[in-house]
């Protein structure tokens, strides 16, 4: 795994670059919870939505 994020979302989440035997793999990590992509424009979706519902169901929790 590279030292250091390719990306870093708004809110923390991060996505490594990972080298696999058949190629790049892609770390998608966010509040405890990691995922694995075949490329980055697919682990930046999935970071987005990760992301967005965890600040979505904070923002929900904090209204009540």
């Amino acid at each position: 795994m590279s030292s250091s994020p390719v990306m870093v979302g708004p809110y923390g989440g991060t996505i490594y670059q990972l080298q696999a035997s058949e190629g790049d793999l892609f770390q998608v990590c966010f509040g405890g919870q990691c995922l694995f992509c075949e490329s980055l424009h697919v682990g930046m979706a999935h970071l987005n939505r990760m992301e967005r519902l965890a600040v979505s169901a904070h923002t929900a929790q904090t209204a009540s």
